[in-house]
């Protein structure tokens, strides 16, 4: 069975790192005039609600909304604001992020890594080998390879996110690697519901962890027993 393993909260937990690199973007020299605890709890509670790398650019939008007028509700607010951003900005932000990423690496490769540790399932598949995994993420290719070389996690291959924007969605690509490899049964493992949402493929057995960002809605949950 080929088995589809998200990586940021499944396999790798990026959070820190995330609300690092991407803070340094959407700041971009301006001023930072919050709380940091109430800032970073807010990023840290609510990272979940973003997908691909462009939407941390709307996440901090929200945070700062929020905190100004400790209003609303938090999610619904997100929504609204992702609905009403352009894609060129949402690109745009994603290419910055990208780049801003490259220059943490090359500054600071150490600790870079240490911003980026194994989750429950990582530090298992550090150590025991599992056939037939691969990573289907929305993070970049190259961060993608970096970090499971340096925990030595063998994947037969990587599909990022230029190739799940090709497709538009995650679902819809696993159901092209099925179809062009006639593979009739796969497993789908991620954190998102949105993205495990996105598949329609009766082949692809979808599972939620819950030990990542997201939250669950109607996903069985993953037994790591499973490996």
């Amino acid at each position: 069975m080929m088995k589809f393993f998200d990586l940021d909260g499944v396999i790798i937990d990026s959070i820190k790192e995330c609300y690092e690199v991407s803070k340094q973007v959407f700041f971009n020299n301006r001023k930072f005039y919050h709380n940091p605890r109430d800032y970073k709890r807010l990023f840290f509670h609510n990272r979940g609600l973003v997908r691909p790398a462009g939407e941390y650019m709307v996440l901090h939008q929200t945070i700062e909304e929020f905190l100004n007028s400790s209003t609303g509700d938090f999610e619904s607010l997100f929504q609204k604001k992702l609905k009403s951003s352009s894609k060129k900005d949402l690109d745009s932000f994603e290419k910055d992020f990208f780049i801003k990423r490259l220059e943490f690496q090359n500054s600071d490769m150490e600790l870079w890594l240490e911003l980026n540790p194994l989750t429950s399932l990582g530090k298992l598949l550090s150590v025991k080998k599992i056939s037939d995994i691969s990573i289907i993420t929305t993070k970049n290719q190259s961060a993608s390879e970096v970090l499971l070389s340096h925990y030595g996690i063998h994947v037969d291959e990587i599909f990022s996110n230029n190739q799940i924007k090709s497709f538009g969605t995650k679902g819809r690509l696993i159901s092209y690697i099925l179809d062009k490899r006639e593979i009739d049964k796969a497993l789908f493992l991620d954190d998102s519901a949105e993205h495990l949402d996105t598949v329609d493929d009766k082949r692809v057995d979808c599972f939620f962890a819950d030990w990542g960002y997201g939250k669950n809605t109607n996903f069985k949950v993953f037994d790591m027993d499973f490996l």
